[in-house]
């Protein structure tokens, strides 16, 4: 992919990951900007979780067959 290709990629992630916190925010705190934050932290901590254990489990599959 191209470079602008990925730009579009992240930058459509970004948004929709502020969409997802921004109404997170609206229905469950007071709608501050602390609020806010701590929202953004829990959904990326939530989506980032399940990715790192992904990619570890994928480079210990990746190790081994080298290995053979």
């Amino acid at each position: 992919m191209k470079k602008i290709e990925w730009l579009i990629v992240v930058l459509l992630i970004a948004i929709g990951i502020m969409c997802l916190t921004a109404s997170g925010t609206m229905m469950w705190g007071t709608g501050s900007i602390e609020s806010y934050l701590k929202t953004f932290l829990e959904i990326c901590l939530w989506m980032g979780l399940p990715i790192l254990i992904i990619g570890i489990v994928y480079f210990v599959i990746l190790k081994k067959r080298k290995n053979k």
